[in-house]
């Protein structure tokens, strides 16, 4: 089929993520590129974001490019990762003949304006079951359950399990987290952080010590998860009952993860055998003391989780669903 993918197309990001799973399943992938201009600059980024809130119109004539574009290219479907795609915009995409579906991979305090349930898509999938069933009862729109995925190409095991002696916590840093990290610190559990900035207004914390300052992609990502005693997958509290990206594409790399409990966590993995989780402050203690001194246990998760996530969690199953949905 001719897909296109609509949504930024960063390394190891989730558009290139989903536009190398359509590749490698044998589709003709046209990248639509993001809903809104990409800038390097974040000041720059988010005077865009408030004036294209402000003023609707410049989202929609930025984005008739994504109509023309695919309609060019006979894209049959349209796979859009975008949360700022615009209703009119999709409905362009229609009128040209294609099929389009939406796929939401963050959790429910990133909604923004929920222009998704105004536009006329074949299918919307959340990795929320909550929202899903929220939405099921109360809309008629045509709303699916899909976690998010791993991809085997570089999320797979490339070092030897547990050699590193600390846990791995990547992210973004706010509240929640930081203040999580810095009682795990104070109780002498080693850490690296790694992630895209440590925002100053968070203000002085033992956190920034165990800071890398940088991002981690791909392979070399694929490395720093392995290596380590742990990979720590703390959860963002707007993040009810499913998963966040990080718990499969650590597992996919062989890690050893110990997760923040959510419903969702056992019916993807299990428990005690390929992942480890936390319901409170002691437990995660107690678990991150027993990956870092407990002989074996990091190499034995992490080759639990990495057949499981290869298995059962891949980007190649979770487009071939939403293929499934709209064909």
């Amino acid at each position: 089929m001719r897909v296109g993918v609509i949504g930024q197309l960063d390394s190891d990001s989730f558009a290139e993520n989903v536009s190398e799973a359509l590749h490698d399943m044998g589709h003709l992938v046209t990248r639509l590129g993001p809903a809104r201009p990409h800038r390097r600059s974040r000041y720059r980024t988010h005077l865009g974001i408030l004036a294209r809130q402000a003023l609707p119109p410049l989202d929609e004539r930025f984005q008739r490019r994504i109509a023309e574009n695919a309609r060019d290219a006979g894209c049959e479907v349209v796979i859009n990762l975008d949360v700022a795609l615009t209703p009119s915009v999709v409905s362009r995409l229609r009128r040209g003949g294609a099929r389009v579906a939406f796929w939401f991979p963050d959790h429910v305090a990133n909604l923004g304006r929920q222009l998704m349930l105004l536009a006329p898509y074949d299918a919307i999938f959340f990795k929320e079951p909550q929202l899903v069933e929220r939405l099921r009862a109360t809309l008629d729109l045509p709303v699916h359950y899909l976690p998010e995925a791993c991809n085997p190409r570089w999320h797979r095991p490339l070092a030897r399990p547990g050699t590193e002696p600390y846990l791995v916590v990547p992210g973004n840093m706010y509240p929640y987290r930081v203040r999580l990290l810095e009682r795990l610190i104070a109780k002498g559990i080693p850490l690296k952080v790694y992630g895209a900035g440590f925002p100053r207004w968070l203000g002085a914390t033992s956190v920034r010590d165990a800071y890398t300052g940088r991002c981690v992609f791909r392979e070399e990502k694929a490395r720093v998860y392995r290596s380590a005693a742990g990979v720590l997958s703390t959860m963002h509290p707007a993040e009810i009952a499913g998963a966040n990206g990080r718990l499969f594409q650590a597992t996919g790399c062989g890690a050893a993860v110990l997760t923040e409990f959510r419903p969702a966590v056992p019916e993807l993995f299990a428990i005690g055998d390929e992942v480890l989780a936390f319901h409170d402050f002691d437990e995660l203690v107690g678990q991150a003391t027993r990956l870092l001194n407990e002989t074996g246990l990091t190499a034995r998760l992490g080759d639990a989780a990495a057949r499981r996530a290869h298995r059962d969690h891949t980007y190649e199953l979770r487009v071939a669903a939403i293929l499934e949905k709209v064909s």
